[in-house]
Formats: structure tokens, C-alpha cells, sequence
């Protein structure tokens, strides 16, 4: 007896749970494949949805209650800010090659020479000389 290992709790507690998740698969998998549990779930998915409908329907009610836009009219809203905002993009660089161009053209005319030539000065007369 002196020679007899005692049982190591880790390792009983580890076969444990072993077989407890073997037996848990088993039934899973038999309940699981049975014409029951897919029409069930079938039902379940199907009332989710319904309810999600339902839930959305009278969140545009409340919403148009509250004077407040739906969500459709605000992701509507936002492309039409997006398509404004694309547009305005190509007149400012539509305006920026009309400035260039046009201080580019100025820049190029022919500049009128400057005058330098003064007019003659008169000459005085005599009798004013004194």
C-alpha cells in the first residue's frame, strides 16, 4: 500500500470535464439534427426579423413625431452634401486655372515702354531774363 499512488485531483478534474464536453457535443449534435430544432430556429430567425421591422417602423413614427428625420432622409441628406461638396471641389479648381490663366496672360501682354523723354523746355527771352 505504501507503493500506491494517490489520484491526482488535477488530472481527475481534467477527465471530467472531458467527458462532460464529449456527452455535451453528443447531445448537441443529436438535438441539433433533428427536423424540430431547424424548423425552430427557422421561427426564431423569422420573428427576429419581423421584430426588427416592427421596431424600425415605429422608430420612423416617433422620429416623424419629433419633427426629426428618419435615417433614409439623413443618408439621403449626406450624399446630397457629399454631391455639393464634389461639385464645389471642381468650380474652386475651375476658378484657380481662370485666375492663373488670366495673371499668367496679364503678365504676358506686351508692356508699353515706359516714357522717358521729357518735353523740351521752352527757352526764355531776353526781355524776361531780368
Amino acid at each position: 500500500m505504501a507503493n500506491e499512488k494517490r489520484p491526482d485531483p488535477s488530472q481527475q478534474f481534467s477527465e471530467w470535464i472531458t467527458q462532460w464536453e464529449r456527452s455535451v457535443d453528443e447531445f448537441s449534435n443529436k438535438l441539433m439534427g433533428t427536423d424540430e430544432f431547424a424548423k425552430s430556429l427557422n421561427q426564431m430567425q423569422s420573428m427576429q426579423l419581423e421584430f426588427q421591422k416592427k421596431m424600425n417602423e415605429m422608430m420612423a413614427t416617433q422620429l416623424a413625431n419629433l419633427n426629426m428625420p428618419s435615417r433614409e432622409e439623413v443618408l439621403r441628406i449626406n450624399e446630397e452634401v457629399a454631391n455639393l461638396d464634389r461639385r464645389l471641389d471642381r468650380i474652386e479648381r475651375t476658378l484657380r486655372q481662370l485666375v492663373d490663366h488670366l495673371s499668367d496672360a496679364s503678365s504676358t501682354e506686351k508692356q508699353k515702354p515706359s516714357r522717358t523723354k521729357t518735353p523740351p523746355r521752352t527757352k526764355k527771352k531776353p526781355s524776361e531774363a531780368s
